[in-house]
C-alpha cells in the first residue's frame, strides 16, 4: 500500500505546473511545492533579480561614463595674446551621440538583451516577453517618468528642454518606431518579418543618431552657427593646479566667492569649510545622463552617492546659504523681467527685497576670504604719510574694461553703456550716462534710452527719460543727462534703471554690446547719515606694510561731520605687532568714504595669527554710528596663510574626487561594496542600511568586475554586459514562470512587472535630474530617444539575427502580431496625446512655459493625466489580451 502511494506521489511531482516555461527554471525541487508558495517565491526572486540588475547596471553605466568622459588636448589661439596658443581639453564623445548609443544601451540593456536571449533561446522563434517588455517599458518611461518629473519640482520653479531640436527629432522617431513595428507586423507582411524589414529596422538606429547629432549642430537651421557660443564649450581659461601640478576641478576665485557668501565665522574647521564648498560644486557641476542613472541605482541599494552628503551640523548652514541665494536670485530675476517689459515701465521694483542676515549657531568663515585683496595690497603698497585719503567712487562713471567681440562684418557698429552702474548725490540734480560705440564709426547710428523705476520713482525722484538719440559719423561716445529731483526730504538711497535699445531698422547697421542696462543710484544727502566700517572683519598678511580700512557714510551726506576712532588690543599687541592709532576722521559735505591706514609691524618671527580691533566713537554734526562700528583686523603669518590656503583647496579636491565613478583598483571596489554608503557612515540614513543589507550579495559579487580604470573602461563595459545578459536570461525565466503560476499571459507580465522592474532605476535617475539639473534634457529629453532605440536596437538586432537564420533555410520568420500590435497601437495613441501635452506646456503660460514644474495645480493635473494614460494603456492591453476587446491584427 505504501509503495503504491509513493509511486502516485512521484508521478504527480514529476509533472508540475509551468514545468516547461523557462530555459533554466524551474528546478525539480519545486515539484511538490504548492502553487501559492511558488508564486510568492518567484515574485520575491524576481524583485531580487531586479535589484541585482540595478547594481550591475550601475557598474555598466560607470564604464560608459568613464569612456564618454575621455578628453583630448587641442591647441587653441590665445584670445589674449597674438601668435600664442592655449592647450585645452575637449570631450571626445558628443553628448547627443553618447546619449543615443552607449547611454541608451546602458539604460535599456535589460530589455534589449531579454529580447535577444528570448529569440535565441526559442530556436530563433519570436516570443512575447521581449517585445512586450520593450513596449511596456516605453509606455512607463514616457507616461510615468514624465508624470513624476513634472510634479517633482517645487512650484513655481520650472525646467525647459534646452536642445529642443534634438528632442523633437528623438520624439518623432520614438513615435515612428512603434508605428513602424505595427506596419511591419500588421500591414506590409502580416505576422511575418522579412529580412529587408529587419535590416531597415536595425539601420534606423544609426540613422536616428546621425539626424539627432545634426540637429544639435543646427544643421537644419537657416541661420549660421553661433561660433561664439561654440567657443564657450572650450576651456579657454587654463585650470588651477595644485602643488603637484595636477589640475583642480575648480578655480580658487570660485572658492573665495563662496566663502564670502558663506559669511563671517570662526568655529568651523578647514575640513568643514571644504565639505561645504565641495557640496556647492557638486550641486552646480555639469552632470551627464549616465551619472544621474548611476545615482538612481545607488539610491535603491544604499551605495555611495555621487552628490556630497553633509552631516546635519553642516546641512543647516548650507541650507541657510542656499535660502539666501534664492532670495537674491528671485530679486535679480524680478528686476530682469521688469526691464524686459517695456509697457510696464512705471511698475516699481522692490530692489530692497529683504535678504536676511544668517546667524549660525556654528559659524563658518575661511582665511581665504580675503586672499585676493591681501595679495593686491601686498603687490602695490602705498606709502603712509599720516594723512587719510578720500575715496569718491560715486558721483560719476566707474571705468571698466570691456572686451568687445567685433562682428565679422567690418561695417557693423556696437553700442553699449560705458559703465553698468552710476551713482549721484541727490543735491547734484543730474547724472550723466555715457553710451560708447565700438567697431565701425563712419555711419550715423540711432538708439533709444528709456528709464525704468526701481525703488526710485519717475516724477518724484528723477525725471523720466524715453527718447531717441543720434550718434554722428566718427562719434564714438554720446553723453546724456538725466535730471534728479532734490526734494530736501531724507530718504534711503534709491535706484532706477536706464535701458539701451535700437530702433527698428537699425539692426542692419549696429548691434548691442553686453552692457545694455545701467543701474543709477541716487544717494541721499538730506541727512548727516550713519558712519560705519564697510567690513566687520579684515585679514592681512604680516608683510603687507599697512592695513587699509574703509569707513563709509551711508543714508545721508549732508553737512560736515566727524567721528573718532581708536585701536584696541585683542591678542595682537600695539607697538609690537601694529602701530597704535587714535584720531578723528572728518567728512566734508557730500563726502561718503574715508580710508584709515594702520601700519603693520613685520617682526620676521614665526607666530600664530593675532588680532586687534578698530572702534568708531564720538560722532559730531548730527551723524550717528552705523551697525558696523567695530572691525577686527587679523594678522596672518605669510607662510601659515599659504599653507592653509593650499590645504583647504586640496581638501576640496579630495572631496570632489570621491564623487568620481572611476574605480582604480579591486580593493577600492570591495571596500565600497562592503561598506554602507560607500564607507561614509556619518551621513548614512536608515534607508542606506536597509538597501545595503538587501544588496550586499550583489555588491560583493559584482566587485569582481574589473575596475573602470583598466583599459579606459572598455573591459568593465564588456564584463558587466555579460553579467547583465546572464541576469536577464534568468529574469526571463522567472517572469515567464511567475506569470504562468498566477495566470498572467506573457504579454501582460512583460508590459507590467518586467517593464516596471527594469525601468525603476531610470525613474529615480530622471527625478534626480529634474531636481538638480537646470534643464529638462536629462530628466525627460532622453526618454523619447531611448524609446526609439529600444525598438531599432532591441527588436532590430534579434529580428535581423532570426530573419537571417530563417532566410538561410528559405523559410519565413514568423512573428505573431496579436496582442503586441494592439498594445503598440494603444501606446502610439497615448504617445501622441502625451507629446501634445508636453508641447502645450512649453508654450502656455498657465503651465509656466516649461515641460517640467510650473504652477502647483496645473503641474499636478498634468501628472495625474499622464498616470491615467498609463493605467488606461495597461487596462486596454489586458482586456484585449484576455478577449474582452475583440481585435483582428
Amino acid at each position: 500500500m505504501s509503495d503504491e502511494f509513493s509511486n502516485l506521489t512521484t508521478v504527480s511531482c514529476q509533472k508540475f505546473k509551468c514545468s516547461a516555461r523557462g530555459l533554466i527554471l524551474p528546478f525539480g525541487i519545486e515539484a511538490c511545492m504548492s502553487i501559492q508558495l511558488r508564486a510568492v517565491l518567484y515574485f520575491i526572486f524576481l524583485l531580487y533579480l531586479f535589484l541585482g540588475i540595478a547594481i550591475i547596471a550601475d557598474i555598466f553605466m560607470s564604464s560608459i561614463e568613464t569612456i564618454t568622459s575621455r578628453r583630448r588636448k587641442i591647441r587653441y589661439p590665445d584670445p589674449g595674446e597674438n601668435d600664442k596658443y592655449l592647450t585645452v581639453e575637449v570631450r571626445i564623445w558628443n553628448d547627443t551621440v553618447a546619449n543615443l548609443t552607449l547611454m541608451a544601451l546602458g539604460s535599456s540593456s535589460p530589455e534589449i538583451l531579454l529580447s535577444i536571449i528570448e529569440i535565441i533561446g526559442n530556436r530563433f522563434e519570436a516570443g512575447e516577453l521581449g517585445p512586450g517588455t520593450i513596449v511596456g517599458s516605453a509606455a512607463y518611461n514616457l507616461l510615468m517618468i514624465c508624470a513624476l518629473c513634472i510634479s517633482a519640482i517645487k512650484a513655481p520653479d520650472a525646467r525647459r528642454i534646452k536642445l529642443y531640436s534634438v528632442f523633437m527629432v528623438t520624439s518623432f522617431f520614438g513615435f515612428f518606431a512603434y508605428i513602424w513595428m505595427f506596419i511591419v507586423l500588421s500591414v506590409i507582411s502580416k505576422d511575418v518579418v522579412d529580412l529587408w524589414e529587419a535590416v531597415i529596422t536595425f539601420l534606423m538606429f544609426p540613422l536616428v543618431v546621425i539626424i539627432a547629432f545634426l540637429a544639435e549642430k543646427n544643421f537644419y537651421a537657416s541661420k549660421k552657427i553661433d561660433m561664439e557660443e561654440e567657443e564657450q564649450t572650450l576651456i579657454l581659461t587654463p585650470p588651477d593646479h595644485d602643488g603637484t601640478g595636477s589640475p583642480r576641478s575648480f578655480r580658487k576665485d570660485e572658492l573665495l566667492q563662496f566663502l564670502r557668501d558663506l559669511g563671517q565665522t570662526t568655529n568651523l574647521s578647514l575640513e568643514d569649510k571644504a565639505q561645504l564648498f565641495a557640496a556647492k560644486l557638486s550641486e552646480s557641476m555639469h552632470r551627464s545622463r549616465m551619472q544621474y542613472r548611476i545615482q538612481g541605482s545607488r539610491m535603491l541599494t544604499g551605495g555611495k552617492s555621487l552628490f556630497v552628503n553633509l552631516p546635519d551640523k553642516l546641512q543647516e548652514i548650507y541650507t541657510e546659504v542656499n535660502k539666501r541665494d534664492s532670495l537674491v536670485g528671485h530679486r535679480t530675476s524680478l528686476i530682469a523681467r521688469t526691464i524686459e517689459e517695456e509697457d510696464n515701465n512705471n511698475n516699481n521694483i522692490d530692489s530692497d527685497l529683504p535678504i536676511p542676515l544668517i546667524e549660525f549657531s556654528t559659524t563658518a568663515y575661511a582665511v581665504l576670504e580675503c586672499e585676493q585683496r591681501i595679495y593686491e595690497r601686498a603687490i602695490k603698497p602705498l606709502p603712509f604719510d599720516g594723512c587719510f585719503s578720500a575715496d569718491h567712487p560715486f558721483g560719476g562713471r566707474k571705468p571698466t574694461l570691456s572686451k568687445i567681440e567685433i562682428n565679422d562684418d567690418p561695417r557693423m557698429a556696437i553700442l553699449e553703456f560705458a559703465s553698468s552702474s552710476y551713482a549721484v548725490l541727490e543735491r547734484e540734480q543730474r547724472v550723466t550716462i555715457e553710451v560708447v560705440r565700438y567697431g565701425f564709426t563712419n555711419s550715423v547710428i540711432h538708439f533709444r534710452l528709456d528709464t525704468i523705476d526701481g525703488t526710485a520713482t519717475a516724477g518724484e525722484d528723477y525725471v523720466k527719460l524715453s527718447e531717441e538719440f543720434k550718434m554722428e559719423r566718427g562719434q564714438q561716445e554720446k553723453r546724456i543727462t538725466i535730471h534728479v529731483i532734490d526734494d530736501n526730504q531724507w530718504e534711503p538711497d534709491e535706484t532706477f534703471f536706464v535701458k539701451l535699445s535700437l530702433p527698428e531698422g537699425e539692426e542692419s547697421r549696429a548691434k548691442l554690446g553686453s552692457k545694455t542696462i545701467a543701474l543709477v543710484t541716487i544717494i541721499n544727502d538730506d541727512e548727516p547719515g550713519f558712519i560705519e566700517f564697510e567690513e566687520s572683519i579684515t585679514l592681512v598678511k604680516e608683510s603687507v606694510g599697512k592695513v587699509e580700512i574703509k569707513v563709509v557714510r551711508v543714508n545721508g551726506a549732508d553737512g560736515r561731520v566727524s567721528v573718532h576712532y581708536r585701536t584696541k588690543d585683542i591678542d595682537a599687541v600695539a607697538s609690537r605687532d601694529y602701530e597704535s592709532s587714535q584720531s578723528e576722521i572728518i567728512f566734508e559735505h557730500g563726502e561718503i568714504s574715508k580710508i584709515i591706514a594702520i601700519p603693520i609691524i613685520d617682526d620676521l618671527e614665526a607666530e600664530k595669527d593675532e588680532s586687534f580691533a578698530v572702534e568708531l566713537y564720538d560722532t559730531t554734526g548730527g551723524a550717528q554710528l552705523g551697525k558696523h562700528s567695530r572691525t577686527v583686523v587679523t594678522i596672518i603669518n605669510d607662510d601659515d596663510y599659504k599653507t592653509m590656503a593650499n590645504r583647504m583647496a586640496s581638501l576640496v579636491q579630495i572631496d570632489i574626487d570621491k564623487l568620481s565613478v572611476t574605480k582604480t583598483s579591486w580593493g577600492q571596489q570591495f571596500r565600497d561594496a562592503m561598506n554602507v554608503n560607500g564607507g561614509d557612515l556619518e551621513t548614512a540614513k536608515a534607508g542606506h542600511y536597509i538597501g545595503h543589507a538587501l544588496a550586499f550579495f550583489w555588491k560583493v559579487l559584482f566587485a569582481f568586475v574589473p575596475p573602470t580604470a583598466i583599459a579606459s573602461g572598455w573591459l568593465t563595459f564588456f564584463v558587466s554586459l555579460l553579467f547583465i545578459a546572464i541576469l536577464t536570461a534568468i529574469v526571463g525565466d522567472v517572469a515567464a514562470v511567475f506569470g504562468c503560476l498566477v495566470g498572467l499571459k506573457d504579454s501582460i507580465t512583460a508590459i507590467s512587472f518586467v517593464a516596471l522592474g527594469t525601468s525603476l532605476p531610470d525613474t529615480f535617475a530622471s527625478m534626480i535630474a529634474a531636481k538638480n539639473s537646470k534643464t529638462a534634457d536629462d530628466a525627460i529629453g532622453n526618454v523619447t530617444g531611448s524609446n526609439g532605440v529600444n525598438v531599432f536596437l532591441g527588436l532590430g538586432l534579434p529580428w535581423l539575427i532570426a530573419a537571417t537564420y530563417w532566410e538561410s533555410k528559405n523559410l519565413p520568420f514568423t512573428v505573431k502580431a496579436g496582442d503586441l500590435s494592439f498594445s503598440v497601437l494603444v501606446f502610439s495613441v497615448c504617445c501622441v496625446i502625451s507629446m501634445t501635452v508636453l508641447i502645450l506646456r512649453r508654450y502656455l503660460s498657465v503651465f509656466g512655459k516649461a515641460e517640467l514644474g510650473g504652477p502647483t495645480i496645473p503641474k499636478y493635473l498634468c501628472s495625474i493625466f499622464f498616470i491615467l494614460l498609463w493605467i488606461g494603456y495597461l487596462t486596454l492591453s489586458g482586456l484585449q489580451a484576455y478577449g474582452h476587446i475583440k481585435w483582428q491584427s
